[in-house]
């Protein structure tokens, strides 16, 4: 026992010891934040092999402990980082239900946009406090913290550190051969679940983008592209207008098992999957992450191959164009629209959409007279005007990719205050989201009820149409798979309407094959991503997407043999909005200068001689600005900012002369 105890004593003289039993009861802690419970506080006796793996990436990054003579304040920084992390991630997964990744760090601009939704002000200043006393802790630990005064060999510590980065590099290749872990997360959830979150979220750090393949050579390529390319399509004399419409966070809550309700939610849209073609659809997130089922729409392209968590809108398409469904029915002559009644600035598709083949990007910031819900979203019904104006904007077909907003999170916990739901939901599974769900329910009726206006109005156009329903994700809700008769929560569903005959065809189908799938019943063949799904879904599984795979990573990443070396498509010179916002007069009246113009709204800014004033607007054609005026060759703008205060689009009017009505005033 003695002798024990002196090897224990000598084993602590060294430093790494330390850090290596810091970083096991961290990995602890930051276990129980990602389990959202206390069994991660036994994950060394369940799963020990994970443990320790963990536990070694965590020593990694106490390891630099070894380079300062403050160690308590260096073991206190790291400790609060990876605290930071778990706590964010246990928050993120009771709001959203996906893990918190690195690439979230990406969205913080977009995140703080929403904090308001899912958090009240109280909890805010909480947090801000919190985060507050945390760096004054660190800045105090700084000061007035201990310093040891041993000298510290740098290179042959730096050494150390190297050795236990490639110790574990080597442990993480051993466990991949042995399948012990996953460079492959299909849930990513299960996967933080599975094997840990200092690895999941090391992966999200370090894995991005599409990997190269073994086989992806120059003769691969082409012989791929000569395959494709000897398809042929027996194309459709028709080209009717094309509108998909990604519905935020829609399913069908029937299929929750055992739940009722006062009345049908869906009467339109389950009588359109019993008329029109439909089925599953099978989509890459659940809980949050639209950008991503619309990326795999859009595209054709698989979010399995890319890095965990990852948003391909903020990162390869941020500089690169894409082959795309827009891009694609432009060659066949569309005129190609996006429409969102949400930020424009939001996942930055104001940028992202003229990498992705659109003409003009319609988003909150140009629609005019819409209704909010109580949780401060846009109500859907605004989109059939919108959707009406960009058919309406052209003579010749027209292509309308539409984002919805209305279903999106949060869910207020208990009854709201003055609101009174029409749909009464009894038997919800999960007791204490009974409130949350009976409001959801509401929301999802009156978007139904949105479903059924829009395709009245479509009816009525005399020009042959076709609709493309789909939910992104299923909401935010403690769900299961067995609590849903088909089974599987990362399914909703799609219906395909049109105002000509259609075959109806039932037919389950991953996101990224929905709009080669819509294209091949209509008789469209564009695109070497269209054309794959098209022809070679009867490949063998692994096959069929190694090849996916290879044609997404030489279209984005590698040197596009595709097209025989050089993409040809090019970036839009993306316009915001349809209408033109015009400026046709700016005159004083007392001490007020009024704009004259068209198709302004509540996002219309002011800005005069470059300082942005208060504005006001008195209609679509008016505007105001009280306690100043305007001279001869003063510089009026009018730009459309949301908000968060990002500029879009500018309308910039010089004062040449006094106007008749400046005049009649003086």
């Amino acid at each position: 026992m003695n002798r024990i105890k002196a090897v224990l004593q000598k084993c602590w003289q060294y430093e790494i010891v330390h850090a290596a039993v810091y970083s096991a009861l961290l990995n602890m802690l930051v276990e129980c934040f990602n389990r959202r419970s206390l069994i991660g506080l036994v994950m060394i006796f369940t799963n020990p092999v994970l443990f320790l793996y963990n536990t070694l990436i965590i020593l990694v990054t106490m390891s630099f402990v070894l380079l300062f003579h403050r160690k308590v304040f260096v073991y206190c920084t790291v400790s609060v980082v990876w605290l930071l992390l778990a706590i964010t991630n246990f928050v993120v997964l009771c709001s959203r239900k996906t893990p918190f990744t690195a690439m979230d760090i990406y969205l913080i601009e977009d995140a703080i946009k929403v904090i308001p939704v899912y958090l009240n002000a109280f909890q805010i200043i909480l947090i801000v406090l919190a985060v507050a006393a945390g760096i004054a802790g660190l800045v105090w630990l700084w000061i007035k913290g201990p310093k040891q005064q041993e000298k510290i060999h740098y290179i042959r510590t730096t050494v150390k550190i190297g050795l236990l980065l490639l110790c574990c590099m080597g442990v993480t290749h051993f466990l991949l051969l042995t399948g012990t872990i996953s460079s492959y997360f299909g849930n990513l959830a299960n996967a933080y679940k599975q094997y840990g979150f200092a690895y999941c979220f090391t992966c999200s750090v370090v894995d991005r983008g599409i990997s190269k393949s073994d086989e992806y050579t120059p003769e691969y390529v082409n012989s791929l592209k000569e395959d494709i390319e000897e398809i042929e399509v027996e194309n459709s004399e028709k080209s009717p207008n094309i509108i998909f419409l990604q519905l935020e966070s829609f399913f069908d809550p029937n299929l929750v098992k055992g739940i009722s309700f006062s009345e049908n939610p869906l009467p339109y849209f389950e009588q359109l999957v019993a008329d029109y073609p439909s089925g599953y659809l099978s989509v890459p997130c659940f809980g949050a992450g639209t950008a991503n089922t619309e990326f795999e729409v859009q595209t054709g392209m698989n979010m399995d191959d890319f890095g965990p968590g990852e948003y391909p809108y903020k990162t390869v398409l941020q500089s690169k164009v894409c082959e795309s469904m827009a891009y694609d029915l432009k060659e066949k002559g569309y005129a190609t629209h996006a429409l969102h009644d949400n930020d424009g600035t939001f996942y930055d598709r104001y940028k992202v959409f003229s990498h992705l083949g659109y003409e003009d990007f319609t988003s909150i910031e140009y629609m005019d007279g819409f209704e909010e819900t109580p949780m401060g979203w846009a109500k859907d019904n605004i989109l059939t005007g919108e959707i009406t104006k960009a058919l309406d904007s052209t003579t010749g077909t027209d292509y309308v990719f539409t984002i919805s907003v209305q279903g999106h999170g949060d869910y207020p916990s208990t009854p709201m205050e003055g609101y009174t739901p029409e749909i009464k939901v009894t038997n919800f599974p999960v007791a204490e989201q009974q409130a949350s769900f009976e409001y959801y329910v509401n929301q999802i009726h009156e978007m139904d009820n949105f479903i059924g206006e829009l395709i009245q109005s479509l009816s009525e156009r005399d020009e042959e149409t076709v609709l493309v329903l789909y939910g992104d994700h299923l909401p935010t809700f403690d769900f299961t798979d067995e609590m849903l008769t088909n089974g599987d929560k990362f399914q909703t569903q799609y219906v395909i309407w049109s105002n000509f005959d259609m075959d109806r065809q039932e037919k389950n189908i991953q996101a990224y094959q929905l709009s080669a799938y819509v294209m091949q019943r209509l008789g469209i063949s564009e695109g070497y991503i269209m054309k794959y799904h098209q022809s070679k879904q009867e490949l063998p599984e692994d096959e069929y997407l190694k090849n996916l795979k290879i044609l997404e990573y030489d279209i984005l990443y590698g040197k596009k043999e595709i097209y025989g070396g050089e993409t040809p498509y090019e970036a839009t010179n993306l316009k915001m909005g349809i209408d033109d916002i015009e400026i046709t007069d700016v005159y004083n009246y007392n001490d007020t200068v009024f704009i004259e113009g068209s198709s302004f709204n509540d996002y219309s800014c002011v800005l005069i001689n470059g300082k942005e004033y208060t504005t006001e607007k008195v209609s679509d054609r008016l505007l105001r600005v009280n306690g100043i005026n305007v001279k001869k060759d003063d510089v009026v703008v009018v730009a459309q900012k949301g908000d968060d205060k990002v500029e879009l689009s500018r309308t910039t009017f010089t004062v040449k002369q006094q106007s008749k009505k400046n005049a009649q005033q003086q």
